[in-house]
């Protein structure tokens, strides 16, 4: 029972952090609500299509494809955290200039920045006004997004604590490679976006018939539903369906 409790409170705290990622402004009620809707709508699909017996088959397929939904947008916040972040090392680069310190150069670009960035970087003002070191808390930043422009942030950020001024520039340099990278990235993303059209339409062509066929009362529906033999294959199938869609979505994305 323990473990159970353990592996649902697991399983809730990664549906969380994807939504997160995908930056949804949703409550955790409000996702776990739609998450409910989204399984009662496909236990009644299952109960119309083939009584008792499909109701946990349609509610785990359409929990399923809104868990798929949501994993496809994960990193979704992440590129637009890394496409503001340029902006925010250009603004205090901007207030070292105007003879700030770094401290209050990172606060003031803070408040001019906008979401969802701002509700990243706010907390690091809060942490600086309190006296913090700013390289100290830059660091503690970039581990808690690894992967992400936020460790070059933090190293311009130590190198600028303790540079001259050459500070200015320095930030500005960093700011301009992550942009650059920003624009690779779009580049490449713009280039796999054909290949990950093929790939959804193919992972979804045989949901797609069955429910094709499911609606104009193909009696291929009856067996894969009320037959032992017909759920074992259904589970089958959609067992290699979402395998094979793994994998094309590793062959367009092995970053991740």
């Amino acid at each position: 029972m323990i473990e159970a409790k353990s592996a649902l409170a697991a399983l809730a705290s990664r549906v969380q952090y994807m939504a997160i990622q995908a930056d949804l402004n949703l409550t955790s009620a409000q996702m776990w609500q739609g998450l409910g809707v989204v399984v009662a709508c496909g236990a009644g699909f299952g109960a119309v299509q083939a009584g008792p017996v499909g109701v946990p088959v349609g509610a785990a397929g359409f929990a399923a494809g809104a868990l798929i939904a949501l994993r496809a947008n994960r990193h979704r916040r992440d590129r637009i955290l890394d496409a503001q972040l340029p902006g925010f090392l250009e603004a205090i680069a901007r207030g070292l200039r105007t003879g700030l310190q770094l401290g209050p150069a990172t606060v003031e670009a803070a408040a001019s920045t906008p979401p969802p960035l701002h509700d990243e970087v706010a907390p690091l003002a809060e942490e600086l006004q309190r006296g913090l070191r700013s390289s100290d808390v830059f660091d503690r930043w970039a581990r808690r997004r690894p992967g992400s422009g936020a460790g070059l942030a933090a190293a311009a950020m130590a190198f600028a604590a303790t540079a001259g001024g050459a500070r200015a520039r320095a930030i500005d340099g960093v700011a301009a490679t992550l942009r650059d990278q920003a624009a690779l990235g779009l580049e490449v993303r713009s280039l796999t976006s054909q290949a990950r059209v093929s790939a959804m339409m193919i992972a979804a062509l045989p949901v797609g018939f069955m429910l094709l066929s499911a609606g104009i009362g193909d009696h291929a529906m009856d067996f894969l539903f009320t037959t032992r033999l017909g759920l074992a294959v259904l589970v089958a199938g959609l067992g290699l369906d979402a395998l094979g869609a793994l994998w094309m979505h590793r062959i367009i994305n092995p970053r991740h």
